[in-house]
């Protein structure tokens, strides 16, 4: 079975997650490659489609226009919105290739045009990293629900028209989406399969859940002290790791309730940042610790293992790479119990769930996972569930599965 993988990078978020995928099917005899428009694997299995001068200006050219389109239309939003045009059109590459399935993953920022889907007769797979599929150009709502019905009066846009950008663009996409023959929507937690299926272009659609994977031979814990000796962090502190990228950017990350619970933190406890540098010493009184940017999984997995716990104070989640990262590395985790989050974190058992938007529940959650008495067996529950539930090569079964199944089918 030949199964195309598109995703707009093979590395950051939803790019790690179809890479793992893509290497996970590849272990269960599934002939798959995967293009992108931008590589950090040195994998031959992953095609840079933007790898020349060319189409690399093209790329760039397509992210700024499509900013531009949205300035325009009155767009002045700092969450992130996307049209899925002007891109790439890979249609007739794809067809070319003459895969048996296209397994369709992040595409924005150039890589692949809407258009690339229309009317092609290929079985197609989308998974869905976020809200974007079927949205009107919001990667996440902000709960404002308009995607179950038409969206327009866009809150992301700060839009009060009810045919504004987000409404036209969400019919463009019906029209494209209804014009594919075969096609399945996959729904990474149960949280996103339930909002597909409520939205107004998932009702009519295929949709099943499966998760992510990990490869859990290679996320595994690392002794604490030795992790934290070779990184220079501090042997008798507890330790809070909090990933920041785009946090002051995206509200939906939640930063302010984090900033605000650790306030009701003693000195004992100081802060592991990556994503992001700064030359400041505190966060909310406490000692912090800027990492900036991790590109390499051996650095993060002793930064994951060298921790107490990790917080991920998100108000809209689906399926966190970073919660199942930590948690393959025997660390609890602390977030909110909203999306995919409870799908992976099972409250006081691996971690803590706290109440949605409340800071001192999520001071609470760090406290009981920092407690000496409980911290080990949240511990071993944390990598038993990840182990248990998400492993790579059991998830890629249940993923080649569903293509015979859709293959079959025809």
């Amino acid at each position: 079975m030949k199964v195309l993988q598109l995703c707009g990078k093979d590395f950051w978020g939803a790019g790690r997650a179809a890479y793992r995928l893509h290497k996970g099917l590849q272990e269960v005899d599934v002939d798959s490659s995967m293009w992108v428009g931008a590589k950090r694997s040195s994998d031959d299995s992953v095609i840079n489609l933007c790898n020349s001068g060319v189409k690399t200006k093209l790329l760039k050219l397509f992210t700024k226009l499509e900013k531009i389109l949205i300035k325009l239309a009155g767009g002045k939003n700092k969450e992130m919105f996307s049209l899925g045009l002007p891109g790439h059109n890979l249609k007739r590459k794809i067809e070319k290739f003459e895969p048996d399935v296209i397994h369709i993953h992040w595409i924005n920022r150039g890589f692949m045009n809407l258009q690339s889907l229309k009317n092609i007769d290929i079985p197609v797979v989308i998974s869905l990293h976020d809200m974007w599929w079927f949205s009107g150009g919001c990667h996440y709502d902000g709960e404002c629900d308009r995607y179950k019905f038409e969206c327009g009066k866009c809150p992301v846009l700060f839009s009060k028209k009810m045919f504004d950008l987000s409404f036209k663009h969400l019919q463009n996409k019906k029209l494209i989406i209804q014009s594919v023959p075969n096609l399945t929507i996959v729904g990474l937690s149960e949280w996103m399969a339930s909002c597909v299926n409520e939205s107004s272009i998932g009702g009519n659609q295929k949709v099943v859940q499966l998760p992510n994977g990990i490869d859990t031979n290679q996320f595994q814990p690392q002794n604490k002290f030795e992790a934290r000796n070779q990184l220079g962090l501090p042997l008798h502190k507890k330790l809070i790791l909090f990933a920041a990228v785009d946090a002051l950017s995206e509200s939906r990350k939640g930063y302010k309730y984090i900033a605000e619970a650790l306030k009701y933190l003693t000195p004992h406890y100081e802060l592991v940042i990556i994503g992001e540098k700064s030359d400041e010493k505190e966060v909310s009184g406490l000692m912090a610790h800027f990492i900036g940017e991790i590109k390499h999984d051996e650095e993060l997995i002793k930064y994951l293992s060298a921790v107490d716990v990790a917080v991920v104070p998100s108000l809209q989640e689906n399926l966190s790479n970073l919660i199942m990262e930590t948690l393959a590395c025997a660390t609890p985790v602390v977030a909110f119990n909203i999306g995919g989050n409870g799908d992976m974190i099972h409250h006081k058992d691996n971690g803590y769930l706290a109440q949605k938007e409340n800071a001192v529940d999520l001071a609470k959650g760090i406290e009981y996972c920092c407690n000496g008495n409980v911290n080990e067996n949240l511990s071993l529950n944390a990598r038993k569930s990840v182990v248990e539930n998400f492993g790579i090569v059991p998830v890629a079964k249940r993923y080649k599965k569903l293509y015979e199944e859709i293959c079959s089918s025809l």
